[in-house]
């Protein structure tokens, strides 16, 4: 391939590929032959791997967020490019999948701070328009609740860094990054039980630490067919 977005330029979608034990093995070999070839076209066919295993679940990824589906499909190819850009410091510590969902976060963040900073900007201006007079009290209220609902945020961290390590991995995945039970059980290299298991206990104790904090349906299944 010429470029690593080329398939979507050309609306172009990878078939969906479920990433399992097998296809850990050969993600790992496309990491290692795309790290250890100089050669263009051998780097581009290992990569091809990772791109064709990895497409769906990364868009369904931006989509779980709440982005349109054009929008899930050009967050999905920056996503691959940077990790194509990246993917030669990739030391192999940790598994891939989760290097991986950590490119897509940063992504999804980036573009939602651009938004919002767009959204600032459009705000200032029309403070400037006689025509467009802001409530005296609007503006202090939502700063009030933003504030609010950010030391809610950093309580929520605080409480799950204390959790033991697979615990706070699972919630982790789960509460932050949305991914189903399967998603988590192939990272971990554990069971989907295993992964419920260790999200009703980490809830549990979540909900004793921080009785008035919403954790959504951390122990609940609302995926899109990705346990399967």
């Amino acid at each position: 391939m010429a470029e690593p977005g080329a398939a979507s330029a050309a609306g172009e979608r990878p078939r969906s590929q479920p990433v399992g034990t097998a296809e850990e093995d050969g993600v790992a070999r496309a990491v290692r032959r795309f790290q250890s070839s100089r050669d263009r076209v051998e780097r581009e066919a290992a990569f091809r791997v990772l791109y064709e295993t990895f497409f769906e679940p990364i868009r369904r990824f931006f989509l779980r967020k709440g982005v349109s589906p054009d929008d899930a499909l050009d967050l999905t190819q920056i996503t691959f490019l940077r990790v194509y850009k990246s993917l030669d410091g990739y030391e192999q510590r940790g598994y891939f999948t989760a290097w991986l969902y950590r490119v897509a976060t940063t992504t999804f963040l980036k573009r939602r701070r651009r938004e919002a900073t767009a959204k600032r900007s459009a705000v200032e201006v029309s403070r400037d328009a006689p025509e467009a007079p802001q409530d005296a009290d609007a503006i202090p209220g939502r700063q009030l609740d933003d504030l609010m609902e950010e030391e809610r945020r950093r309580a929520l961290r605080a409480a799950v860094a204390e959790l033991p390590e697979q615990m706070r991995d699972c919630l982790t995945l789960r509460l932050y990054h949305q991914l189903s039970y399967q998603e988590i059980a192939v990272i971990k290299k554990v069971t989907v039980e295993t992964v419920k298991a260790h999200l009703a206990r980490g809830r549990k104790r979540l909900q004793e630490a921080l009785t008035d904090l919403d954790l959504g349906d951390a122990d609940e299944e609302t995926d899109v067919g990705s346990t399967s």
